[in-house]
């Protein structure tokens, strides 16, 4: 029989080798750390409204780069309560939204929730596929790791916000403010903010231009959760709520219209 000294031998090559394989696992997923520079570029491949793939930039060498500060407060305020509310206080993964998520596929029988956190979602997309497979998840835990540990909570919304597609074709809070409204993020009001939050889970479904009643009955979700999470109050809310958006029919510029003219503050406290 083997003896014991065997036993432990066994368990330790065992240790060893499942190590050895995590350490080149992990080595062979990307460097993260030159995102710390925000004069660094990367370039990525994505699809262009007619599904055909095209270069993306991210980076100030894109057009359409818009530094953190010069995107409203109210839209990254609004992002964060739609998609990731406990983004300034976790390590990269909200444990709880996983669990709920996790328990609605399995109820489905299919993945229709993710659950992930925003630096899960800037990993995906900068470094991986849409495929839904175990080994994806693996390496997107790891990624969101080194994010959450090189980066600052401030450059990871930086990046998230200037990559994500606000609809077919259309990358990065850049562009998106100027496909929609004609202007640059700096220059978006309260309303126009929190549309292009609302937009973000689903570009297609949620697209005002397409689909101008859908889209402000997400705006309006996303307007309840602001005031639930006291980023407004309930005055501001009941103004913001009170609105209507409309579609220019030739050139598809949106307009989001208060029905009462009062003065809204666009910087939450």
């Amino acid at each position: 029989m083997p003896s014991r000294k065997h036993h432990l031998i066994a368990v330790f090559v065992l240790i060893a080798s499942w190590s050895a394989l995590g350490w080149f696992f992990v080595r062979s997923l990307p460097d993260v750390r030159p995102l710390k520079n925000p004069r660094y570029n990367m370039t990525l491949i994505v699809r262009d409204a007619k599904g055909k793939k095209v270069s993306f930039i991210v980076g100030q060498r894109n057009p359409h780069w818009t530094p953190l500060p010069h995107i409203p407060p109210a839209l990254q305020w609004g992002v964060i309560v739609a998609e990731d509310d406990t983004f300034y206080g976790h390590n990269g993964f909200n444990f709880a939204a996983m669990r709920d998520a996790l328990w609605e596929d399995i109820k489905q029988r299919e993945f229709i929730r993710g659950g992930s956190t925003i630096t899960q979602q800037l990993a995906k997309n900068l470094y991986l596929s849409k495929e839904k497979s175990l080994e994806r998840k693996l390496k997107e835990a790891v990624i969101t790791c080194k994010l959450e540990r090189h980066l600052s909570k401030k450059r990871i919304m930086e990046l998230y916000l200037n990559i994500i597609e606000w609809s077919p074709g259309i990358y990065g809070v850049g562009a998106a403010s100027q496909h929609y409204f004609r202007k640059s993020p700096a220059d978006l009001d309260f309303f126009e903010s929190v549309l292009l939050a609302a937009i973000i889970p689903s570009p297609r479904r949620y697209n005002p231009i397409r689909y101008p009643e859908r889209a402000l009955k997400r705006y309006r979700t996303v307007m309840s959760l602001m005031y639930k999470s006291k980023f407004i109050t309930l005055d501001q809310y009941e103004i913001a709520n009170a609105v209507q958006l409309y579609v220019d029919p030739l050139d598809g510029t949106v307009y989001i219209v208060p029905l009462e003219q009062v003065t809204l503050p666009y910087e939450i406290p």
